[in-house]
C-alpha cells in the first residue's frame, strides 16, 4: 500500500510538471507563431476600370496587408518589393472591350517586373463581338529584389474594360 501512494505521487507529480511544460511552449509559440506568417497584400478594384493600350491596372483597394514586406499605395499600379525574395503572385479579372474597333481583338494582360514582362504571364483570350467578356488570370513566382517594382499591364492593342481585377501577393518564407 505504501509503495503504490508513493509511485501515485511520482505520477502526480510528474504529470503537474508535463502540464506546465506543455503550458509554457503553448505560450511561447502562441508568441512565436504571429512572425511565421508569410507577408501577403491582397489588392482589387471595386468599379470598373478602362486601361489604354500600354496602361497600367491601378487597385483601387488594399483587402489584406500582412506585414510590410510589400507596398502598394491605393490607387496606383505599382507593388513595391521591400524584402529580397520569392514572391506568389495571382491575378485575375474579367476584361471586356469596348466598341471601339468592331472586329476581332485579342485582350490580353502581362505582369511586369522592372519594366519586363516575366515570362509566363502572358494571358489573352480573342472576342469577335463588343462587349463580350473574358476571363483571364495567372499564376507565377517571382524573385524580387528590394526596390523591385510589380504591375499588371494591359497589353491588349486598344482600350479594355476590367471588371473587379484582384491581385494577391504572397512572400515566400
Amino acid at each position: 500500500m505504501c509503495c503504490n501512494k508513493k509511485w501515485n505521487g511520482y505520477y502526480f507529480a510528474i504529470s503537474i510538471g508535463l502540464i506546465f511544460i506543455l503550458l509554457i511552449l503553448n505560450f511561447s509559440l502562441t508568441i512565436v507563431a504571429p512572425n511565421n506568417y508569410p507577408t501577403h497584400i491582397n489588392s482589387f478594384n471595386y468599379a470598373p476600370e478602362r486601361v489604354e493600350n500600354g496602361g497600367y491596372i491601378t487597385f483601387d483597394t488594399n483587402r489584406i496587408v500582412e506585414k510590410n514586406d510589400i507596398t502598394h499605395q491605393e490607387g496606383s499600379s505599382d507593388f513595391v518589393i521591400n524584402q529580397d525574395g520569392n514572391y506568389y503572385i495571382g491575378f485575375n479579372t474579367t476584361i471586356y472591350e469596348p466598341p471601339s474597333t468592331g472586329k476581332e481583338t485579342t485582350l490580353s494582360v502581362c505582369l511586369e517586373h522592372n519594366n519586363a514582362t516575366v515570362y509566363g504571364t502572358t494571358v489573352g483570350e480573342t472576342v469577335a463581338n463588343a462587349y463580350q467578356t473574358v476571363n483571364l488570370s495567372f499564376e507565377v513566382i517571382v524573385k524580387a529584389k528590394r526596390g523591385d517594382i510589380l504591375r499588371v499591364k494591359n497589353n491588349s492593342g486598344t482600350v479594355v474594360e476590367l471588371l473587379q481585377p484582384n491581385i494577391n501577393m504572397i512572400r515566400a518564407k
